[in-house]
This record gives C-alpha cells, sequence and structure tokens, in this order.
C-alpha cells in the first residue's frame, strides 16, 4: 500500500471520528440552581396565585412560591440535569431524594376558581411523585410539565420558550420545606456538521477507491 493511500486513509478515520463527537449536541447553556420546596410549579408567570382553598388562607403567591427558572429555550434542544438534595410537603423534609417518595404518585389539586394562567398543556393530567424535582416548559402551548427526578434529559417541545423548576405537592407549597441542588445544561443540534464530516469522509473513500482500481 502506498504512502499516500495511507494518508488518505488516517484522514478518512479522522473524519469519522469527528463526525461521530459532532453527533453529540453542542452545549449552549448550564447553571446550577437552589430549587427550595416552596417552589410552587403551578406559578411559572408573574401575578399568578393558587388559592386551591378560597377563604382558609392557603394562598400561593408570586414571587414568594414561583417555580425557578433556568432561562428561555429553543424548541428542539435537549435539556439536561442532575440534582441532590431533598423537599419536603410540610415543614418536616422528607428525606427523600429528588426522585420523590415512589409511593405516593400525585397530581395538582388546583381547581378552576385557582388564578392559575395554564390554559393547555398536560397540566390537568401531570403526575409525579410527592417531593420529587419536576420541571415546567412554557410558552404559546401552554405548561407541559415532566417529572425530572435526580437525573435525565428531555426535548424542549415545540412553542416552549422558557424552562422552570419546582419541586411536586398536590397543593399549599408555601409551608414546605428543603431544596434540591440542581445542575442543568441546554444542548442544541449540531446544525448540519456530521453531515458535512461524513460527506468529506465519503469523498476521501472514493478517491482512496480510484486508486486501488487503477
Amino acid at each position: 500500500m502506498s504512502e499516500q493511500i495511507k494518508y488518505m486513509k488516517n484522514q478518512v478515520k479522522m473524519l469519522l471520528i469527528a463526525a461521530a463527537v459532532a453527533t453529540a449536541q453542542i452545549q449552549v447553556a448550564n447553571a446550577q440552581f437552589t430549587v427550595p420546596g416552596t417552589a410552587d410549579p403551578l406559578l411559572p408567570n408573574v401575578g399568578d396565585s393558587d388559592d386551591y382553598n378560597p377563604g382558609n388562607g392557603n394562598l400561593d403567591t408570586t414571587p414568594a412560591q414561583s417555580p425557578v427558572l433556568f432561562g428561555t429555550v429553543t424548541p428542539g434542544s435537549t435539556i439536561s440535569w442532575n440534582a441532590t438534595g431533598s423537599t419536603g410537603n410540610t415543614p418536616t423534609i422528607s428525606g427523600y431524594d429528588a426522585n420523590g417518595d415512589p409511593s405516593d404518585v400525585t397530581g395538582f389539586a388546583a381547581t378552576p376558581s385557582d388564578l392559575i394562567f395554564i390554559p393547555t398543556g398536560n397540566f390537568s393530567t401531570f403526575q409525579a411523585p410527592i417531593n420529587s424535582l419536576v420541571g415546567i416548559f412554557i410558552g404559546s402551548g401552554g405548561a407541559d410539565f415532566i417529572e425530572m427526578g435526580s437525573g435525565g434529559s428531555a426535548v424542549v417541545p415545540a412553542g416552549a420558550d422558557e424552562f422552570y423548576m419546582g419541586s411536586m405537592d398536590g397543593y399549599q407549597w408555601n409551608n414546605n420545606s428543603g431544596a434540591f441542588n440542581v445542575y442543568v445544561t441546554e444542548s442544541a443540534p449540531d446544525g448540519g456538521m456530521t453531515i458535512g464530516l461524513l460527506g468529506g469522509a465519503i469523498v476521501a473513500l472514493q478517491a482512496i477507491r480510484r486508486k486501488l482500481v487503477r
């Protein structure tokens, strides 16, 4: 085998390796957050209140019980996270990690009388273990809730432009306790870099083939 062909084969290997690396998404944002047990995922909008028991003083409001904002996000990008810590849906910390209590899966006890602005999305059907870490994508499609737990990833849905985090409870977050420490990243697709690198590898392979058949 000629030195030229050896060189070209090495070039192909390098292009394929680079393409494999490029298929991983490109990190565009990352940050560390403290998400308290009082972070009510139902209150992502300034001025919202969650008066699930009108007249009894069990009112959650912004900003006191606001969920924690990660920031603006781009549909199609990927949110990834790792979380430690523990919250409690009472003044006593539960002792469960960010996955919450698997024996107590709950939804939201909000009613139509609540002053929350979540017109669409999976608000009415969402359930997760109590005292677990949950996320909220907010945008033109309303609110899409996700069960985050201690680690994982999710693709930002179409129409979403903000991402929030809170602690799962059924009602009255204002008497909750504890906090999660959460590291979050947003990664975007590579924007065609992989296709370009693979194209270069194909061209090089074709050149090698032409030289071998001469």
